[in-house]
């Protein structure tokens, strides 16, 4: 036994902890094990009897490490007693002095001590004065590295270099070039990851073809029910998926957040999976959808065009107004009621919401335009066809492939030139009833995807426009408002034109599900509008309006902005 004053006495109790900064240190068993190692010939050296364990892979500035947590955690409550916590050095317990003193001090009211096996300090006044001393020297370095480090990556991000993160899905990072023995690496699309990628997109934007655009959940649940795996092999979730959408990344444009010199945002060109269109087009749906951008009134009020109407002249969206003790109602520029800061306008809600519920039956609702908005759909749907009848055949010859395989084993059985109890025949066989498993479930799924599919039809247009007109002919306001938001996102009130904007999306998906889906959510993506450039020979007037002292808005008529 090696006499040390700066030792516990023998047979003391003893906790071990080890730590290295990064996760990939640990996966290389860079530092853990060595410490580990030592720690356990400084205990039997000095007879302690080692109690726990206790490791991690973080940074010593933070607290936030699962095993340092748990190890004070224990020892504090009493769950675990002992009398030592063993460290190879102070700067794996703590890299910060002042929680390093507090966390130290908190573990000496339990009489717990902790010992470094490489910093041999007595437990005196002088003592703890030259831990504190080391601990600070200690915070010190770990600053001074941060900062190097923190200035290469600033450096290597500024050269289009990857700084070894995870790449996102869809991405893997490859060596570009070698420098003095570093790899130098970017990041660059992994195939089949960048594939699911890029029908996750074709979803989100389009749909399958038996639907219009799918949101996050329908997109998940198309995944999961399909036997589409993460990267980790886990089920795809919906949180997870939001995130990916979101990211610019698959657009060409990798950002990377950079601390150094007051940090500022670093961009690097990447190939790209989808185009910056599709992802802002994405985008504005993914936003469009948000229920926080809909306050209750919207849905719950008795007012028709609340929600929808907006002001030409700052966007800002117009609210209700009352005249003569509430005898009328206008809409009015919610900014200018609110700071006068707008020359906006009002005009007669009952009359503006007339002409605009007519409109839409006389004008919009027949079947040539909405057909004419339905073209891209065809497409889409022409073109989900095609792929799919290439999946299937290709399904249909990996069905052959695996049934002929499985035969094979067969024979070999019956002709008794193999042994079934022979481990590597039985794995063999095992594999391929499995593989012979998985394609016939792969081709079934083709198959399901293709057999229900519905088809834009003249009879599904033709229901469809006869829907909408009767309900915003005999429903109340709250169910034509329900209705009317199903195809409307806005409806801009001017000074001589009202413009109606709206989506493709609802249209197509009401087509396709053959039923009007009723909608309280405002959206923001505008792909169709009416106004009165598109047939000026058939102006609308809002009657009365002349006699008002507010300029008049006079025309109202059809266009198509695709």
């Amino acid at each position: 036994m090696i006499a040390d004053n700066s030792a516990a006495p023998a047979g003391s109790r003893a906790v071990t902890y080890t730590r290295v900064s990064t996760g990939r240190q640990a996966e290389k068993d860079l530092s853990v094990p060595d410490q580990r190692k030592q720690i356990n010939r400084h205990c039997k050296n000095h007879a302690y009897i080692v109690v726990a364990e206790y490791s991690d892979a973080r940074s010593g500035r933070t607290s936030n490490r699962p095993g340092f947590q748990t190890m004070i955690d224990d020892i504090i409550s009493g769950a675990l007693p002992c009398d030592v916590i063993v460290v190879h050095s102070f700067s794996r317990f703590f890299r910060d002095n002042a929680v390093s003193e507090l966390t130290i001090r908190a573990l000496a009211k339990r009489k717990v001590r902790v010992i470094s096996i490489t910093q041999r300090i007595e437990e005196s006044p002088e003592g703890r004065l030259l831990r504190q001393l080391i601990s600070l020297f200690d915070e010190f370095t770990s600053n001074e590295i941060s900062k190097h480090v923190t200035r290469a990556h600033h450096e290597n991000a500024l050269q289009g270099f990857h700084n070894g993160s995870v790449p996102i899905y869809g991405y893997r990072s490859v060596t570009a070039e070698i420098r003095g023995g570093t790899h130098k690496k970017i990041l660059d699309l992994e195939p089949d990851e960048a594939a699911v990628m890029r029908m996750i997109f074709d979803l989100a934007l389009e749909g399958d073809g038996t639907t219009g655009p799918m949101g996050v959940k329908a997109i998940v649940k198309w995944l999961n029910d399909r036997g589409y795996k993460t990267r980790q092999g886990n089920a795809w979730g919906v949180s997870a998926l939001h995130r990916l959408l979101s990211s610019k990344t698959y657009a060409g444009i990798r950002t990377f957040n950079s601390n150094f010199d007051g940090g500022r945002k670093i961009t690097t060109k990447v190939n790209s999976i989808i185009s910056e269109a599709e992802f802002e087009q994405l985008r504005e749906m993914m936003d469009a959808k948000n229920p926080k951008s809909m306050p209750p009134r919207v849905v719950t009020g008795d007012v028709l065009l609340t929600g929808l109407v907006t002001c030409p002249e700052c966007g800002n969206g117009m609210t209700t107004s009352t005249g003569k003790g509430g005898r009328y109602r206008y809409y009015a520029c919610s900014n200018k009621m609110r700071t006068g800061t707008c020359k906006g306008r009002r005009v007669p809600m009952e009359e503006c919401d007339a002409l605009v519920v007519q409109h839409l039956n006389d004008e919009f609702l027949n079947i040539e335009n909405i057909d004419g908005l339905l073209k891209p759909l065809r497409t889409r749907q022409e073109r989900s066809s095609n792929a799919l009848k290439k999946r299937l055949v290709a399904r249909e010859k990996e069905v052959q492939s695996a049934k002929r395989a499985l035969d094979n084993l067969y024979s070999l059985l019956q002709a008794d030139l193999v042994d079934l109890d022979d481990p590597e025949f039985k794995e063999r066989f095992l594999a391929a009833k499995e593989n012979h498993k998985r394609v016939h479930k792969e081709l079934d799924q083709v198959t399901a995807e293709l057999s229900p599919e519905a088809k834009v039809t003249h009879e599904s247009v033709a229901r469809f426009v006869e829907t909408l007109k009767n309900a915003l002919s005999n429903s109340t306001t709250l169910e034509k408002r329900s209705y009317l938001r199903s195809i409307v996102d806005e409806i801009v009130v001017g000074t001589d034109k009202i413009t109606i904007c709206g989506r493709h999306a609802q249209i197509e998906k009401a087509i396709v599900a053959r039923q009007v889906e009723r909608s309280a959510v405002p959206t923001f993506v505008r792909e169709w509008r009416r106004d009165r450039d598109s047939n000026p020979g058939n102006p609308l007037e809002l009657n009365g309006f002349r006699n008002r002292p507010v300029r008049p808005l006079r025309h109202l008529s059809a266009k198509a902005d695709m």
